[in-house]
């Protein structure tokens, strides 16, 4: 993901997840050291938080950004306006790739509209610095569609990779994987929200999502189980809850289970 955006920058993972360690009945957190002594490794708090799901240690990253000199030189600013419209920090957004720019191209020469949304890469910014008007760039981390889970994704005691059955059609994976792009590549906002499954409340946003993916660990949290068959609801697919005991279950379940009794008594 994102390769050719980032042009010159490299962030580098310093420690990632939970670095810390016991020495004298105190936890000591590793950090990465520059020559000089000096602490080369900058924390990020994650904006994903799930609660219950991850120990605090593990919403913490470690990053450095290359080459530091120029980044660390560079003026911090809490937004940035592109094409007559104004973008923060802890904004989503559209990304242009390659099939997004063939696309518009595509659609320019024939003069159609331009392709879905889904085409874009979407990013969350973190961070937004400029050497000049010209020269803007942002610190962000990547939302991942589900089908770009790598192969060997541990998800709980299983490893997976790709959509899974119980991810919706707008269905995003928070990540910690951290990238710097050029803000010229931003093609507008994204609409994301987090999806609480216990909650009833519809949907009034584009995209949204509930699970975190480790990028440097490949580790994937646990969506929160329904149904007998222990697997998570798909939000775009029709659940049916028992007045009787009190949970959920798969419609597609129902109708596979009540099949096979119907074949038993046949």
């Amino acid at each position: 993901m994102a390769a050719g955006i980032q042009g010159k920058w490299h962030v580098a993972n310093g420690l990632v997840g939970s670095p810390s360690q016991e020495k004298n009945g105190y936890r000591q957190r590793k950090r990465k050291r520059s020559p000089a002594g000096t602490l080369k490794a900058k924390a990020q708090q994650s904006p994903f938080s799930l609660s219950g799901t991850l120990a605090q240690d593990e919403l913490i990253d470690y990053y450095t950004v290359e080459p530091r000199q120029q980044w660390d030189k560079m003026s911090r600013y809490n937004s940035f306006i592109l094409r007559n419209r104004k973008f923060e920090r802890g904004d989503f957004v559209l990304v242009a790739n390659e099939i997004t720019v063939k696309k518009a191209n595509n659609a320019r020469d024939s003069k159609q509209t331009t392709g879905e949304s889904s085409h874009f890469w979407i990013a969350y910014i973190l961070e937004i610095r400029a050497a000049d008007e010209n020269r803007v760039f942002a610190r962000v981390y990547w939302m991942y569609w589900p089908d770009e889970l790598p192969p060997g994704t541990i998800n709980g005691k299983k490893s997976i990779r790709g959509r899974q059955l119980y991810h919706g059609r707008n269905e995003l994976i928070a990540s910690n994987h951290m990238d710097v792009i050029d803000v010229l590549s931003v093609e507008g906002p994204a609409s994301v929200k987090q999806w609480m499954e216990s909650s009833d409340d519809e949907f009034n946003s584009d995209f949204f999502w509930r699970q975190r993916f480790n990028y440097y660990q490949k580790r994937l949290t646990s969506a929160q189980p329904i149904c007998r068959c222990k697997l998570p609801a798909n939000p775009h697919r029709r659940t049916i809850g028992c007045s009787i005991c009190g949970m959920w279950f798969h419609e597609w379940c129902l109708i596979r289970d009540t099949l096979e009794r119907l074949r038993n008594t046949l």
